[in-house]
C-alpha cells in the first residue's frame, strides 16, 4: 500500500509538471505572437502557483500592452504592499510613463532611492531594475549612492561602465574599465568583450581611438603594468595596425621574457588577416630568440622555448611561402631560395610530427613554381613515409599527389591515388573529396556519362561543399550534353577549359574561352557557361576589373540562369571585400536576398549585409 501511495504522488506530481509545462509553453507561444489578451490569464495563472515574480512581470507587460494600464497598476500596488519589494516601484513608474502621467512616473522612479540598500547585491538589484526599463540616468545615481553608502569607490566597477556605455559616455565608461583591470586583471578579456558590443553605438567611431590613447597614457603614467600593453595590443588588431600590435607584442616581451605564446599568437593572426609582412616578423623575433636549453635538473623535459622556435621557423616558412604566392612578379630565385630553406627546416625537425606541414607545401612548390613534377612526387612520397601524424595527413598527401599527377597529364595513376585516398576513408569528408575529384578527373578526360554516374551520388555527401560542387559540375554537364553530337564539341571544350584552370594555365584558358565566345553567340546554351568560366580565369589572374565587367555581363543578360546567382554574390562580395563600397555591394545583397532564397550562398550574404547595415546604424 505505502508504495502504491508513493507511485500515486510520483504520477500526480508528473502529470501537474507537464501541465505547468504546455502552460508555459502556450504562454510564451501568445506572447512572442502579440496576443496579450490569451497570454496575459496564463501568466498570472503561472503567478499564482508559483510565485516567480517573472510571471508577474509578464503579466503587467501583456496589460500595459492592451492598455489597460488601471489593473496593471492595481497589480502592482498590490505586490509593493505585500512584499515591500522596491524595485516594484520601477515598475510602477514603467506603467504610469506608458500611459502618458510622466509626474506620477516620475515620482515612482525617486521612491526606491529613499530607502536605499545598504548590502552590494541589493545595490546592484536596484541598477539592474533601473537598467531593464532604460534608466540609465537612475542607475547611474544608485552606484554612485552606492559606493557611499559601502564606502568602496572601487565597488560596481562593471555595472557602471555599462550603465555610461548605454548613455554613450565612452570617456567615463573608459575610465571604469581601466580602473577595473588594474585592480582585476582577469576582468580583461571580459572588458574587451563588451568594448566590442559598444562599437555598435559608437556611432562617431572614435572609441577605438578613445581606448588606445587611454592605454597609452596609462602606460606612460604606470610602466610596467601588463594588462595595459594587452589591451592596447587588442585595440591595434581591432583597428587593423597589425604591425604597431606585433611591435607592442615584441616589446613586452623583451620587458618579461614570458610573452612567447601572445607573439606566436599574434603571428598566426597577423597572418589570418593577410598581413604577412607583421606575421613573418612575429616569428622572426621568435626565431632568433633561439631554443631555450632543457632545464637539467628535469631530465627528459622538452623546454617550451624549443617548441616555441620550432613551432616559429616551421610557420614562418609557411606563411612566407602565402607571402610570395600573393606578391606579383615573384621569380624562381626567390622560390628556389625558399626551396632550400625548406629542406634545411625538414632536416633539422625531421624527428618532430610538427614539421608534417613542411613536405606538401614543399611539394606545391616543386609542382607549381619550380615546374619539377618529379621532386614533388619524391617529397610527397618521403611524407606518405613518415610515422604517425594526425589523421587527415596522409590523405591530405594523397589528394595532393593525385592532383600533381593529374595536372601533368597522367589522369590513370591520379585515378589510383585517389582510389587509395576513398578506401581509407570510406565514411568521412576525406573519402568524399577523394570521390569528387575522381569524378572530376572523369570530367577532365571527357568521361561525361561516368562523371556525372558518380557526381550523383557526390550531391547526397554530408559534406556540403562537397555536395555543392558535385550538384553544380553534375549541372553543367547534363545541361551541355548533346545526344544528338557524337563529338559532344561544345562539352569537350567546357571540360578542356576547366582542366586548363585547373593546371593554372590562365593564358591558354582565356584564348580558348575567348575563341568559343567569339562564334557562340548569347543564344548558344553554352554561352552563359563559357562567360562564368571566364569570370573565374579573370579572378584566377588577378584581372579584377575585366572579371567585373564579365560578371555584369552574367548578370543582366543571364540573371536567372544557373550563374546569375554566383555572379551576384561575387560582384557584391568584390564591392564589400576589395573596394569598400558597402552601399553598392548593399543594394547587390538586397537583390540576391530578394530574387535568390534558396541559394547555398544566402546565408552568407544575409549576414555581409546584417553587418553593413550595424556599422551604418
Amino acid at each position: 500500500m505505502k508504495h502504491f501511495l508513493i507511485s500515486l504522488l510520483l504520477i500526480l506530481s508528473l502529470g501537474t509538471l507537464m501541465a505547468q509545462d504546455a502552460t508555459s509553453r502556450l504562454a510564451w507561444e501568445y506572447y512572442n505572437g502579440r496576443e496579450y489578451d490569451k497570454a496575459a490569464p496564463l501568466f498570472l495563472k503561472m503567478y499564482e502557483e508559483n510565485k516567480v515574480k517573472t510571471y508577474l512581470n509578464y503579466y503587467v507587460n501583456c496589460l500595459v500592452e492592451l492598455s489597460d494600464y488601471e489593473t496593471a497598476i492595481k497589480v502592482i500596488r498590490k505586490n509593493i504592499r505585500t512584499s515591500k519589494e522596491v524595485t516594484w516601484y520601477i515598475d510602477l513608474g514603467y506603467v504610469y510613463e506608458r500611459a502618458g502621467d510622466t509626474r506620477m512616473a516620475e515620482q515612482c522612479y525617486q521612491e526606491p532611492l529613499k530607502d536605499f540598500p545598504n548590502n552590494p547585491a541589493a545595490i546592484a538589484n536596484l541598477g539592474n531594475a533601473y537598467s531593464s526599463y532604460l534608466k540609465p540616468y537612475y542607475a547611474e545615481s544608485v552606484y554612485e549612492l552606492g559606493r557611499k553608502v559601502l564606502g568602496d569607490p572601487e565597488a560596481f566597477r562593471m555595472e557602471m561602465a555599462n550603465v555610461y556605455a548605454a548613455q554613450r559616455k565612452f570617456p567615463a565608461m573608459l575610465d571604469e574599465y581601466f580602473a577595473l583591470i588594474l585592480r582585476e586583471p582577469q576582468y580583461l578579456p571580459t572588458v574587451e568583450a563588451m568594448i566590442q558590443n559598444t562599437l555598435m553605438y559608437d556611432v562617431d567611431e572614435t572609441l577605438l581611438q578613445q581606448t588606445r590613447e587611454k592605454a597609452l597614457a596609462n602606460i606612460q603614467q604606470l610602466p610596467g603594468i601588463p594588462v595595459f600593453y594587452e589591451l592596447l595590443i587588442w585595440v591595434l588588431i581591432q583597428e587593423n595596425k597589425f604591425t604597431e600590435a606585433v611591435e607592442q607584442t615584441i616589446a613586452m616581451d623583451r620587458r618579461s621574457h614570458t610573452t612567447p605564446d601572445k607573439i606566436l599568437q599574434m603571428a598566426r593572426i597577423s597572418a589570418e588577416a593577410g598581413d604577412f609582412s607583421a606575421s613573418l616578423a612575429a616569428y622572426q623575433h621568435l626565431i632568433e630568440k633561439g631554443p631555450d636549453p632543457a632545464p637539467a635538473n628535469i631530465p627528459g623535459r622538452i623546454s617550451s622555448g624549443g617548441s616555441y622556435f620550432r613551432t616559429a621557423r616551421i610557420e614562418y616558412l609557411l606563411i612566407l611561402t602565402e607571402k610570395l604566392r600573393t606578391t606579383p612578379g615573384t621569380g624562381r630565385p626567390a622560390w628556389l631560395n625558399l626551396e632550400s630553406d625548406f629542406r634545411k627546416a625538414m632536416d633539422e625537425f625531421s624527428k618532430s610530427q610538427e614539421s608534417g606541414p613542411l613536405y606538401p607545401e614543399l611539394a606545391r612548390i616543386c609542382s607549381e613554381e619550380l615546374g619539377n613534377t618529379v621532386e614533388a612526387l619524391a617529397v610527397l612520397e618521403k611524407a606518405l613515409a613518415l610515422p604517425a601524424n594526425n589523421p587527415g595527413f596522409r590523405t591530405d598527401c594523397l589528394l595532393l599527389k593525385g592532383d600533381i599527377l593529374l595536372k601533368s597529364g597522367d589522369p590513370w595513376e591520379a585515378s589510383f591515388i585517389y582510389a587509395m585516398a576513398d578506401m581509407e576513408n570510406p565514411d568521412n569528408p576525406s573519402g568524399s573529396e577523394a570521390r569528387l575529384r575522381r569524378a572530376r578527373m572523369a570530367w577532365f578526360t571527357g568521361s561525361f556519362k561516368l562523371a556525372m554516374a558518380q557526381l550523383d551520388v557526390l550531391k547526397g555527401s554530408t559534406s556540403k561543399p562537397v555536395a555543392n560542387d558535385a550538384f553544380e559540375l553534375s549541372l553543367l554537364i547534363r545541361e551541355n550534353l548533346n545526344e544528338t553530337d557524337s563529338t559532344q564539341s561544345g562539352l569537350t571544350s567546357l571540360a578542356q577549359l576547366d582542366y586548363l584552370i585547373f593546371r593554372k594555365k590562365y593564358d591558354e584558358a582565356l584564348k580558348l574561352t575567348d575563341s568559343v565566345l567569339l562564334v557562340a553567340g548569347p543564344e548558344d546554351p553554352s554561352h552563359d557557361d563559357f562567360l562564368y568560366k571566364k569570370s573565374e580565369v579573370l579572378r584566377l589572374n588577378g584581372q579584377t576589373a575585366e572579371q567585373i565587367k564579365v560578371l555584369e555581363v552574367i548578370m543582366d543578360q543571364f540573371r536567372y540562369e544557373y550563374w546569375g546567382h554566383k555572379a551576384l554574390y561575387e560582384l557584391a562580395c568584390l564591392y564589400q571585400d576589395k573596394y569598400q563600397d558597402t552601399a553598392k555591394a548593399a543594394a547587390l545583397m538586397n537583390d540576391f536576398i530578394r530574387d535568390f532564397p534558396n541559394s547555398f550562398y544566402f546565408l552568407d550574404v544575409r549576414d555581409r549585409l546584417r553587418s553593413i547595415l550595424l556599422k551604418q546604424s
